[in-house]
Parts: C-alpha cells; structure tokens; sequence
C-alpha cells in the first residue's frame, strides 16, 4: 500500500478515535457523577455527621469500660436464632450481631456504616452496593465477607420470618461482585428507603450455619459479630453477654463510648412484683417503668432517698401507642358496626384518671404524640390526596371527626353503641346482648401481661353494661406468642414499634398482602385497596412533607375501620436505676440508648480489690 495511502488511513483512523473520545467522554463522566459514595445515608437531606466525625453526639467519649449491668426478662427463652418466627430469643442477643449499618438515634432516619466502610449508590436509586470494611471479623476471627452478606440476606428471605420477605420484597437480586463488595439490584427506583432497610440487614457468619436448619429453634450458640456474645447461661434463670475485647469495631467513631459493660446479665422472672423486690435489694440496675402505680409506689423509699436507686425520667419524642387490636377474621368482629360499637363503648378515660394518675396520655391515633397522627378532621392535603378514591372510602372520613361520639357522656355512648350493635344484628334481651340465633355474645381479650388484668376489669364492667361478657385470660409468654402468630384470638392489647420515619415496616403491621398467612403482623387483619395504594407510596416518599401526608391519611384511614383502635401512650420515658450504673447527661432524640451507659466508679473499685484478691485465693 502506498505511504500517501497508509497516511490518509491512519488520520481517518486518529479522527474516528478523537470522535468516538468525544462522543463516549460525557456518558463516562455522567455515569460517574450519577454514583455517589459516602459514609451514611439518610432519608431525607443529608446526614448530620461527616466522614470525620468522632462518635455520636449523645455518647460520653470517655465512659469506662468495665462493671456488670443487670437486668430482668420475663418470661424464658429457648433460641439463640432470632430471625424466625419459632421460639422466644433472650433479651439482649441482637447486641450479638453487627448489621450492615448502624443507626444514629440522634436523627430521624440516618445509617452509618461500621461493618460497611463504604455505600455506593447510584442517583436513580435502582441499586445499591455496600463496600464490607476489610478488618471486619466475626468473633472466631473468620473475615466478614460479600459472601456473608449474601448467605444472610437469602436464609432471612427465604427460611426467615414473614417479617423479612415483607422488608425485602424489592429486592431483585442480591449478588458478591467481589470478596468486599455485595450489590443489591432493586425491581423498582421508587422505594426510597430500600438501602436503609438493607442497612438493618444483620451480618451472619455463613461458616457457622453450614449444615443447620436456619428455620429452627437452636440453643446452640451461633458465631456473632457484634460487640458481645454469649457467656453462659442456664434457660429459666439467666443469661449472660461478656464484652468482645478484641471486637474489631471497638474503636471506630459510631462505637466511641458505647458498649461500656464487661458484662450483660438478664435473670428471668414470671413475675412484676419479684422484679421490683430484686431492684429494691439491690440484685437488679435498671428497669424502664411504664406502670405508675409502680412507678410512684413500687420502689423503696428510704433506697431513693439515700441515692442507692434513682428515677429518671426524658422527653419521649419517638412515643408508641398502646393499642386495642380487634381481629376481623372473626366472624362477629368482621362486622365494621360491632367494630364501632365496641370503640365507643370503650372508657379508657376512666382507667387513665383512676388507675394510671393520667401519667399516660389518651390516645386518639396509632402515631399519637407525633406529627404524623391525624388531626380529628381530614386535613387538606390529606384530601387532596384521597379525593380520587372518594367512591372506595365512606364519606364520613371526609366531613366528620374521629372518634365518632366522643362528645357524648357515658350514658349516651351506650346509647350509641346498643343501636349499633342493634342495626348489626345483634338484640340485648334481658340485659344480654343476643345473636340473631339467641347465642350469647362473647369475647376474649387475650394478655401476654398479668399487670394488663386490672387494667381492663374496669371494660369488662362496661362491657356488660352492653349486655356483652368479655374474658380476660392471661397466658405466659411463650404461650402468647403462639396464639398471636396464628392468629388465634379475638382482642389483643399490642403496641406497634415506629419510628420516627415509619416506611416499609407499615406493609407488614396494615398490608393485605399474607393478611391470612401465620406470623404475618397484620394482627388487625386488615385488607383495603386503598391502604395498599398508601402502603406502596409510603417508601417512595420524596419530602418529608409528604411522607407526613401519607402517613396522616393512612393513619385516618385505619383509625375509621376500628380494627386498631388507640388507646394510650407514655409522653416519658421513665426508668428506675441503682447508684452502680451512670447514664449519660445527653440522650438521642427518638431512644433512650442502654449501650451508651457505664458503670458508676464503685463498681471499677470492687472489681480492682476482687482482681487483688484473686491471686492470693489462688496461692493458697
């Protein structure tokens, strides 16, 4: 070939490489800017705290490691596996765990990442990849891998609980693109929330379950990754966590002043009063108290006085509601009249003035005490979002306020209640309340607490003034969990955990989907289009202003089916301590963090002079 002929190739090759430069450098370059990687991630804005920071706001820094803290659970355990819907775990196990990221309780919905170093996302939201940090191990010094990940996200999703297949259920694909990097493919960008949901994701060591049934109970004690373990224990009387003291993440900024203890014990108790007698001799530190019967009379006196106890007390900005759960699967509580008869009919007034000193506040909706609980009349922007469904919802929502006959005295509700149960079908003859085929009507209020039972003797009385026998029937804790995850109740007292930015989690307590499925958490039984439609759009939220919105209308919708009805929440939190433990000066806005508390300066003291006295045993 010619030289002229070799030049004229080789410039029209130079330029079709300068044009394709050209043309592919801005995808390249867009890509790249459309992938950010960080730290943290939060819902919503950015979170509080750079990549510099030192440990969390509300923590003490130099908090002393060392000391016991002890504690009580009632009831016993009979699993270590805490995934599954069999069996009861201990408390205290999850501290056994690291998860994929670590919450900042200081903000409404922030993660940080420990076992996580870095989150890359992409700005469609369509995938998310978490980076494992490379000195992450488990407790037996195995390296926490991708491959982990992955083995603990399908045991979770495909032999776990309801609850995981619920959260997870946009999640496409789950896959290793490295030994330290695990993508996760979404089925949809709309979920906003998604990666924060996998940063719950708790890490497992894959090495350990290999040849175990991850769907069954074991007292087998598993290989963890999170700052305790498992000491020892002896089911029916206690368990005990020691402090992992080469813990890799011992030391990392989220963990600075946290985890304080050497040791965790919970001793297990069936019963309230010998808890409080153990708190009062001083066998227990710390008891977060919700009874204020107890709370201004269960604890020794002459112990607070002289220091030896303290009550503390904080702001509850994160309260959750104490609700009545009626199952509608039932036949007679399948009916929205008898259901509405019965909220009415309800004096929760009476039991807070009387038997709790109205140190709980009465509740009129299932987010009570925060922005997202709905006012007793539809708010516009609720409106303007349920108006295209006006002919699937009754239009009492849109014009009248909840709850129905709350002006009405006492009297007047029964008034309305017995028309209701009237128009349902339901007759009262001779002071009975009777259905269509002359059978008594009855119902059971199942309780997992004895401390419920006077309580709700006060309804049962109300009850019969309706004609209507209610039973009270308390069963022990395993016992309780049983009936729950079959559903195999009438009423049930139940108290939905929120947080401060619910999302995801509400698919699971309000969602139609495995409405009738064992171990679903939609107690209430609860199955609405449009619900569903609120349920979908709740994780997709934009704004906080609109997750607010959704909420709020989700919120009314459920309060007018009365098959949740609300009852009361703790505007406090309000604890009971022994002078042997200290708590921080600041706590979190939405918690009060047991990790972040030490052992008081009596404690480091008896356990040098122990530690002296030891050798000497030893030598004789």
């Amino acid at each position: 070939m010619p030289l002229n002929t070799l030049l004229a190739a080789g410039r029209h090759l130079f330029f079709c490489f300068v044009r394709l430069a050209v043309f592919f450098t801005p995808v390249s370059v867009a890509a790249e800017e459309a992938v950010t990687f960080s730290h943290a991630i939060a819902l919503h804005g950015k979170p509080s705290l750079d990549a510099t920071m030192a440990h969390y706001n509300y923590v003490n820094p130099d908090a002393p490691k060392g000391g016991t803290l002890r504690q009580a659970q009632i009831g016993n355990f009979d699993t270590f596996n805490p995934y599954t819907s069999q069996g009861r775990i201990p408390y205290g196990l999850l501290y056994t765990h690291d998860t994929l990221l670590n919450r900042n309780w200081d903000e409404p919905l922030t993660k940080y990442g420990v076992t996580t170093k870095t989150i890359e996302r992409p700005k469609d939201n369509s995938w998310v990849a978490f980076h494992i940090n490379p000195d992450a191990r488990f407790h037996d010094n195995h390296p926490i891998t991708a491959a982990d990940v992955v083995f603990s996200f399908k045991a979770l999703t495909e032999q776990g609980s309801l609850f995981w297949r619920q959260f997870y259920q946009d999640i496409e694909k789950v896959e290793a693109t490295s030994s330290h990097r695990v993508l996760f493919t979404f089925k949809h960008p709309r979920n906003k929330e998604l990666p924060l949901l996998l940063g719950q994701l708790p890490v497992m060591a894959s090495h350990w379950w290999q040849g175990r049934d991850f769907a069954a109970t074991t007292l087998d004690i598993p290989v963890g990754s999170g700052p305790y373990r498992i000491k020892r224990f002896e089911p029916g009387r206690f368990i005990e966590y020691e402090r992992v003291s080469d813990y890799w993440a011992r030391n990392h900024p989220v963990n600075v002043g946290r985890f304080n203890f050497a040791t965790m014990r919970f001793d297990i108790y069936q019963d309230v009063n010998v808890i409080l007698e153990a708190i009062n001799s001083g066998q227990l530190d710390l008891r977060f108290e919700s009874d204020p019967r107890y709370w201004g009379s269960g604890y020794r006196q002459s112990a607070l006085d002289e220091g030896q106890l303290i009550k503390g007390s904080w702001t509850n900005q994160n309260p959750q509601t104490q609700s009545l759960i009626l199952n509608s699967r039932k036949k007679w509580l399948s009916d929205i009249q008898i259901r509405e008869a019965i909220t009415v009919l309800l004096d929760i007034d009476w039991v807070l003035e009387k038997l709790l000193d109205n140190t709980v506040v009465r509740a009129y909706s299932l987010f009570a005490g925060t922005e997202m609980a709905a006012p007793p009349l539809i708010t516009k922007a609720e409106e303007a979002l349920l108006d295209s469904h006006r002919k699937q919802i009754p239009e009492r929502v849109f014009n009248k306020t909840w709850p129905p006959a709350n002006q009405l005295s006492k009297r007047e509700r029964l008034k309305y209640a017995l028309n209701l149960f009237n128009q349902a079908g339901l007759k009262l003859r001779n002071g009975v309340l009777e259905t269509p085929s002359g059978k008594p009507v009855e119902f059971e209020l199942l309780l997992g607490d004895h401390s419920l039972e006077r309580l709700m003797q006060s309804q049962v009385r109300r009850f019969a003034e309706a004609g209507i026998k209610l039973r009270l029937r308390t069963v022990e804790s395993a016992r309780y969990l049983k009936h729950i995850r079959e559903l195999d109740f009438d009423l049930i007292i139940h108290t939905f955990r929120h947080t401060p930015s619910p999302g995801s989690e509400q698919r699971s307590f309000w969602g139609s989907e495995n409405r009738e499925t064992p171990g679903t958490l939609n107690f209430a039984g609860v199955s609405d289009p449009v619900i569903d439609g609120l349920l979908e759009r709740i994780p997709e939220a934009g704004s906080r202003e609109e997750l607010v919105t959704l909420l709020l209308a989700l919120d009314r919708l459920l309060l007018w089916q009365f098959k949740a009805i609300p009852l009361s929440y703790a505007p406090n939190w309000q604890a009971v301590y022994s002078n042997r433990i200290v708590s921080p000066q600041k706590v979190p806005r939405f918690i009060v963090d047991r990790s972040t508390w030490w052992a008081a300066p009596s404690q480091h003291q008896e356990q040098k002079l122990q530690e002296q006295k030891l050798p000497q045993k030893t030598a004789q």
